[in-house]
């Protein structure tokens, strides 16, 4: 279910979007967690898939950040692919340390691939593979034995 209104549960999970439970996902789980500062409303993120050049999921200003102090937790299901990953602060000060302690942290197939607070006008990283994961080779037939 989604929740329209925020809280100042620091565990609290607002979503944008239906949430994904991991089980029913075919794809990749990534989650984006977002603790606010005092300023909210200036902070937006990009998920971009490199694979394809296109914006995979995104929140805008104003759109979810409403409540400051506040831990937004999101997952999406995602395709595998090459993902940049850039958060905004429209006022160029990033969400921590002037204005309050909001940080960030970005988790892809279960692993943290980015975090931060401390930043300017945005903060990006890249993680993920357009290339296919590997698979095993072929096991080969026993073969008869010698003569």
């Amino acid at each position: 279910p989604t929740t329209d209104s925020p809280t100042k549960n620091p565990t609290a999970a607002i979503a944008t979007s239906e949430p994904t439970a991991s089980l029913s996902c075919t794809g990749m789980s990534i989650s984006v967690n977002v603790f606010t500062d005092k300023y909210p409303g200036e902070t937006s993120w990009t998920l971009t898939n490199l694979c394809t050049d296109q914006t995979q999921e995104s929140v805008g200003l104003d759109a979810l950040y409403t409540a400051e102090a506040t831990e937004y937790s999101n997952t999406y299901c995602v395709p595998p692919a090459e993902y940049t990953f850039e958060i905004s602060d429209a006022y160029r000060d990033g969400i921590c340390c002037g204005f309050g302690d909001g940080e960030y942290e970005v988790i892809y197939d279960g692993k943290g691939v980015a975090s931060g607070g401390e930043f300017g006008e945005s903060d990006s990283t890249t993680f993920g593979s357009c290339e296919p994961a590997p698979t095993s080779p072929p096991t080969l037939p026993p073969t008869g034995s010698p003569t």
